[in-house]
């Protein structure tokens, strides 16, 4: 009997051991640090950028590719600008083809743009971004542009789009007191809002053409949109023999297939949780 209870203590003394040995490997173990994955399209854009050390743009970037792709828009857009960095390097490039070449539609900056950590502001005629795509590359009854201004001002000039001085022009005015937009087909005249914050986007479908101010459709075309072109390519911040550009901030460009008014709203989210995550909107 005393031989069994002297097993048994052993039994139980070796057993508490073996816990405690366990629990201080348990403790001394180190934790392995935890490994941010980036997602393809969005790395790919963050190196041709430079854009290495800072972890709210690149998470920004990262959140806006995720979003893009899982809400089924990334693959209606051909070019994506998102505009950041503040320099002319790390805003020129297109998200959806990040090389540093015309095909691939990345901006060649005319002028002197003021780039900022906002995005970039075109401050005369003679400043634009030339996106090497042709508005006769798009489907004429299925293409959008958009365009994210963060400047409120009341200044009669074009934003976005191809010529003032040829038909169809291709060109988009977020504020302009005669002639706004023309654009397929679509002409908006006398178009002043109050808000030129935000963003503004056309959309073509077979049966017309519609303008949305963030998120929601504000005006169409009543008539399907017009098979021309002018075979030039669209420009941001100006147009080619306009007036005026916009001299409005630019935060986000989009040129792509045309976009239902589900995927409008939807996008209109994702740009603006994105600016919202770089604190400019």
């Amino acid at each position: 009997m005393k031989m069994n209870k002297i097993i048994y203590l052993l039994i139980g003394f070796t057993s508490i051991i073996a816990i405690s040995c366990s629990k201080d490997k348990s403790i001394d173990e180190p934790v392995p640090p935890v490994v941010f994955k980036y997602e393809l399209d969005a790395k790919k854009f963050l190196d041709s950028a430079q854009i290495k050390d800072d972890t709210v743009k690149m998470k920004a970037l990262n959140s806006l590719v995720i979003q893009l792709k899982d809400s089924g828009l990334w693959s209606k857009f051909t070019a994506i600008y998102p505009m950041i960095g503040g320099t002319a390097q790390s805003t020129k490039w297109n998200l959806k083809d990040p090389r540093d070449i015309n095909e691939a539609y990345r901006l060649t900056f005319a002028g002197n743009p003021v780039f900022a950590q906002t995005g970039v502001l075109f401050p005369t005629n003679a400043d634009y971004a030339n996106t090497h795509l042709y508005d006769s590359t798009m489907k004429y009854n299925d293409n959008s542009i958009s365009y994210y201004s963060r400047t409120q001002n009341k200044v009669s000039g074009y934003d976005m789009g191809c010529i003032d001085s040829k038909a169809p022009f291709n060109e988009m005015a977020i504020y302009h007191t005669s002639n706004a937009s023309d654009y397929f087909g679509m002409y908006r005249y006398g178009y002043a809002p109050e808000k030129t914050v935000g963003l503004f986007l056309i959309s073509t479908s077979p049966e017309n053409v519609f303008w949305y101010e963030n998120g929601l459709p504000t005006h169409n075309k009543e008539d399907k949109p017009i098979n021309m072109y002018t075979g030039l390519p669209i420009l941001i911040g100006y147009v080619i023999n306009a007036n005026s550009g916009g001299k409005r901030e630019c935060s986000f460009a989009t040129i792509g297939k045309g976009l239902s008014d589900r995927d409008v709203k939807v996008f209109y989210k994702i740009v603006s949780d994105f600016q919202l995550k770089l604190n400019r909107q």
